[in-house]
Order: C-alpha cells, then sequence, then structure tokens
C-alpha cells in the first residue's frame, strides 16, 4: 500500500499555474514545476501524468476559479445589465501577467491538444453567453433594431480579449473602464 498524499492538489496546481502563467507552456520546464509545487517527478507523473496533465489540470482549476465572473451572464434577467456588470467585474481580477487562458490562446501551436480544446469551450461558453444576454436586450428594445446579437457576442469578446492584453501591458483599472464605458456606448 503506497504512502497518502501529502500536498493539497489545489495548492499544487495553484502553483504550477504561476509558473506556467509566467513562463508560458513551452518556456517551463519539469525542474521549475517540481521545484514551485514541492512534488517530486515520480509524484507529478503519478497524480497529472506529466507536464501536459499537470498544464491541463491548471488550466481546468484555473477556469474554473472565473466561475463567479462568468456567472453574471447568467443572473436574471438577462440583458445588457449583465454584460456590463461582467465587464466592469473584470477590473477586480488580477490580469497583470495576462489571462492564463487566453495565454494558452497565444501558445496554440505548442499547448497540449487536451488543453486547447478546453480553452476553446471556454471561449466557446463566454461568446455563447454574452450572445443569451443580447438577444434578451434586443427582444427587450436595449439595442437598436438592427443589431445583430451574433456579432455583436464576438465582437464583446474580442474586445475582452483585447481588454484582458491591455491589462497584462500595464493599462490601469481606471484606463479599462474608461474603454468599457465607450464599448458601452456603442451598444445602445
Amino acid at each position: 500500500m503506497g504512502r497518502p498524499k501529502s500536498y493539497e492538489r489545489s495548492e499544487v496546481l495553484e502553483r504550477a499555474t504561476r509558473v506556467f502563467w509566467s513562463n508560458g507552456y513551452e518556456g517551463t520546464h519539469l525542474s521549475e514545476l517540481v521545484d514551485a509545487t514541492g512534488l517530486n517527478r515520480f509524484s507529478l507523473y503519478n497524480e497529472f501524468g506529466g507536464k501536459e496533465g499537470l498544464y491541463r489540470a491548471a488550466l481546468e482549476q484555473y477556469i474554473a476559479s472565473l466561475g463567479e465572473l462568468g456567472s453574471l451572464l447568467d443572473r436574471e434577467p438577462l440583458g445588457l445589465a449583465n454584460v456590463r456588470a461582467f465587464h466592469r467585474a473584470q477590473l477586480g481580477y488580477d490580469f497583470q501577467d495576462g489571462c492564463f487562458a487566453l495565454n494558452t490562446v497565444r501558445e496554440k501551436s505548442v499547448v497540449p491538444k487536451a488543453a486547447w480544446g478546453t480553452v476553446q469551450e471556454f471561449t466557446k461558453g463566454m461568446r455563447e453567453r454574452l450572445r443569451r444576454n443580447l438577444l434578451a436586450a434586443k427582444k427587450a428594445g436595449e439595442l437598436r433594431k438592427s443589431a445583430d446579437p451574433d456579432v455583436l457576442a464576438a465582437t464583446l469578446a474580442a474586445f475582452g480579449m483585447g481588454l484582458l492584453t491591455l491589462r497584462s501591458l500595464g493599462a490601469k483599472p481606471s484606463e479599462a473602464l474608461r474603454l468599457i464605458e465607450e464599448i458601452e456606448r456603442l451598444l445602445t
């Protein structure tokens, strides 16, 4: 019978996330993960199947940590108030090093296929949540009649990714808020 685990999985994933977030998938070496997590190579492979599995597990935990942010788009009644709340709430998150999920998009050619699938599902889900809110807003008369909720959802998804990129480049929350306010004016 093996020894019981002497580590907390979520803590190990949080430490690994920081390393991957700072260095990227390709720039992270297994020895750095061993040092950061406190796991030896055997435990790391046993628990996660190696660097690829650890990356995917870290990404999944990171995405789950954004659940509260995403849940703002699920509040009833659906509409522009949810979209506004979603964008403004992003200002309270630490995106100084960018968004871990968005950084994964930038490394598409090198990240594990399973991790790429995870980030695709995440971004697809966020875009669908935006679309549902925009459909409700159009139905409620919050948007002009000619507005296309599908196109607007894609636009807002691209805006969100750009906003996160600006934050990683050092834009202050006050600067990001001005951009959010401008996009809100363009919606109505």
